[in-house]
C-alpha cells in the first residue's frame, strides 16, 4: 500500500468537500427553480406589495436590533419632611424612634412594616386609613396586615375594601396585576380560618 502524505490527504478532502457542496447548491437551485418561477408570473404589483413588505419587516427587525437598551425610568420618592416626625405627648422616646422609623419607612413604600412600627393602637387606625390609599400596593399590604389582626374595625374594613372599586385596578385584575379587593378577600378568608 503506497504511503500519502498529509497534503495529499488534505487535497483530497478539499476537494471531497467543495465536490459535496456543489452537489448540496445544485440540488439548492433545482429546489427554489419552481418557486422562483412560480413568483416570476405573479403581476407586478403583486411583487412591488410583497417587496414592500419584506422591506418594512427588514427596517422593523434592523430597528430592534439598533434600539439599544435603555434603563427604565426610576420612580421618584418624596423626601420625608420633619414636620411629619412629631411624636404624641404620652409617648415615651423609642415610642418616637420608632414612630419616626415607621414614617420613614411609609415614605418609601414599606407601608406594611411602617404600620407595624408605629404602635398598636396608631398602626391599626393607620390600616384602617391605609385602606383607602391611592396605590394599590399600600391597600393591599393593609389588607395583609389586617388579616393577622382581629377585631371587628379589622374585619368591617377588610369587608368594605373586598367590595371597593378604585381607579387604578381593573375590574377583572390578571394574575399578576395588583388587586387590594382579591387581598382583602384573602384576609378575610385568613381570619375566617383562624
Amino acid at each position: 500500500m503506497p504511503e500519502t502524505s498529509f497534503s495529499d490527504d488534505l487535497k483530497h478532502m478539499v476537494r471531497h468537500t467543495t465536490d459535496r457542496a456543489r452537489e448540496r447548491l445544485a440540488s439548492v437551485q433545482n429546489g427554489l427553480q419552481p418557486a422562483l418561477s412560480n413568483i416570476r408570473a405573479w403581476p407586478r404589483a403583486t411583487k412591488i406589495k410583497v417587496g414592500a413588505s419584506v422591506a418594512a419587516i427588514a427596517l422593523f427587525v434592523g430597528g430592534l436590533a439598533v434600539r439599544g437598551k435603555t434603563p427604565a425610568p426610576v420612580p421618584e420618592r418624596p423626601a420625608v419632611r420633619t414636620a411629619d416626625i412629631r411624636p404624641a405627648p404620652a409617648e415615651t422616646k423609642q415610642a418616637a424612634r420608632s414612630y419616626a422609623a415607621g414614617k420613614a419607612e411609609e415614605s418609601s413604600g414599606s407601608y406594611r412594616a411602617a404600620a407595624a412600627r408605629q404602635g398598636n393602637k396608631r398602626a391599626m387606625n393607620k390600616l384602617l386609613a391605609m385602606t383607602h390609599a391611592r396605590k394599590c400596593e399600600a391597600r393591599s399590604e393593609a389588607a395583609d396586615a389586617l388579616g393577622t389582626l382581629r377585631g371587628k374595625k379589622a374585619k368591617s374594613a377588610l369587608k368594605k375594601l373586598a367590595r371597593a372599586r378604585f381607579k387604578d385596578e381593573p375590574k377583572s385584575p390578571g394574575i399578576f396585576s395588583c388587586s387590594s379587593r382579591r387581598a382583602a378577600q384573602k384576609a378575610l378568608e385568613r381570619q375566617a380560618r383562624g
